[in-house]
């Protein structure tokens, strides 16, 4: 008794996790739960997608109640979300288990196909060929066979009820393709967390000529920006921009090499594209005891001040200083009415204003002064230099490194298509039967609504009728939509 009342607890507790695992596999394998997460999944890509354009700014100016949610919305990195990462995991875990669930009938028709078929189907096949030969039921099928296998069939024979069936295939490895076409989808899928989760991507990376920026992301690189130059049409708009930069490590050069717009740099899975370009000032800034606070170039133009709006200005902290300094260049733009500027900048001048940063600056009014291309001022107990004019360069930086997997998953996509297309699984059942004038075979492909095969079956029937000597029948069926619903015979000429 006790041995028994032992046995039922693991027997009850077998069941149930018999259970939960047939409930999880039977959901990766529903047809419902996929368009469910396919569809969860082109939401994500909607939303990281507008992300980086006008769409939701437009939403929030139109309903202003969204101006919260699109907020959070500008905040979420979806295609480096949580979210996003579970979907494609789950995902690529229902294609691996779908492939599994059928795998094992795949292979039970590559290695163990039926060999029996019907009269029916061979009746109602929508294209059929009828032999006739004066001869044993047995040696007609026997005939039949060889002549398959000159055309590189596998033949499989049975006999039952004193009739013998016939199958034949060609091709048939080549059902095996969907195991690579699906790994491929598993590969663009787990390529795609891989981009997410390690990768980066650097939309506006501002660098002026001669100055060095830290890359970040984990990456150790400087980017140094060694020169850039442009050239203009007769209009004065860019026909053409390239950056030579240097990618550093530790302070050591170890690569360098240029870029244009539609030919970015790559090193390793990082890829650098040159996006656009603009002024920048290079300027020193030291403070009462001769202590360089900042000796480097400023790019003009992300930044705008109030003092002159259609300017291309910059603007930093100096933390050690307790000050923000702005720096307004001329606008040289005629529709913006230059004249009418507050400033009255000319070429070759800069303005530059401190103003009080923090509880703790040493200074409680802006100062500002005009200064030309060369020359210093003193504001407050700093010292500014304008040293000269320069570009900078704006480029976009990315890193994938789930681009291997999508290198190979495109290997093995257009490696399944092919093999799924050019060398089809083509099947033939066919029944050799005694007649009154000695034996009647009737084959039929397995082809429904596939105009290929049927064409290639065709084709087989002539070339089997004339290695047998014999004319082929050739049934068609036509297709149920038809008015009619009658077959053809048709009898091929030699």
């Amino acid at each position: 008794m006790t041995h028994a009342s032992v046995q039922q607890p693991l027997a009850k507790s077998r069941a149930l996790s018999e259970m939960v695992v047939d409930r999880i596999w039977r959901f990766f394998c529903s047809v419902r739960a996929a368009v469910a997460e396919i569809a969860i999944l082109a939401v994500l890509v909607l939303a990281g997608t507008l992300r980086g354009s006008s769409v939701p700014q437009a939403i929030a100016d139109l309903f202003p109640v969204t101006a919260p949610v699109v907020d959070r919305w500008y905040a979420w990195d979806v295609f480096r979300s949580l979210p996003f990462a579970g979907i494609l995991t789950i995902l690529a875990v229902a294609i691996a288990v779908c492939t599994i669930n059928r795998a094992p009938g795949i292979w039970q028709a590559i290695a163990h196909p039926s060999v029996t078929t019907t009269h029916g189907f061979l009746r109602n096949a929508e294209t059929s060929a009828v032999f006739a030969a004066p001869m044993p039921a047995d040696a007609f099928a026997s005939q039949l066979e060889t002549a398959l296998r000159s055309r590189s069939y596998r033949v499989l024979s049975e006999e039952r009820n004193g009739e013998i069936h016939l199958y034949a295939d060609r091709w048939r490895f080549s059902r095996l393709a969907t195991f690579p076409f699906h790994l491929a989808l598993i590969m663009i899928l787990a390529g795609g967390i891989v981009g997410a989760t390690w990768g980066f991507r650097e939309n506006e990376f501002y660098i002026p000529e001669g100055s060095v920026r830290e890359l970040g992301y984990g990456t150790g690189l400087d980017v140094r920006l060694d020169d850039f130059s442009e050239v203009y049409r007769e209009d004065g708009t860019a026909l053409t921009y390239r950056s030579d930069v240097t990618l550093m490590r530790d302070g050591e050069p170890i690569q360098s090499g240029s870029m244009t717009v539609n030919n970015p740099l790559t090193f390793g899975d990082i890829v650098f594209y040159q996006s656009g370009f603009g002024q920048a000032v290079a300027l020193k800034v030291e403070d009462s005891a001769g202590q360089v606070l900042f000796d480097d170039a400023l790019p003009l133009g992300p930044f705008q001040s109030k003092l002159n709006p259609d300017a291309p200005a910059a603007r930093m902290n100096l933390l050690p200083a307790g000050v923000a300094l702005s720096v307004i260049a001329p606008d040289e733009n005629p529709a913006n009415a230059p004249e009418l500027d507050t400033l009255q900048l000319r070429s070759g001048e800069m303005f530059f204003m401190i103003r009080p940063l923090g509880a703790d600056s040493p200074i409680t009014q802006p100062i500002g002064a005009t200064v030309r291309q060369g020359d210093s001022i003193e504001l407050g107990d700093l010292t500014l230099t304008f040293v000269r004019e320069r570009r900078f360069s704006v480029l976009q930086i990315a890193s994938n490194p789930g681009i291997p997997l999508f290198f190979a998953a495109a290997v093995l996509l257009v490696g399944g298509l092919a093999v799924t297309f050019y060398f089809p699984h083509r099947r033939v059942r066919g029944i050799v039967s005694t007649s009154a004038d000695g034996s009647l075979a009737r084959l039929a492909p397995i082809a429904r609504r596939d105009w290929s095969a049927k064409r290639v079956f065709e084709q087989l029937a002539v070339e089997i009728g004339r290695q047998l000597g014999t004319d082929p029948e050739l049934h068609v069926n036509e297709p149920a939509s038809s008015s009619t619903g009658l077959g053809q015979s048709v009898r091929p000429s030699f």
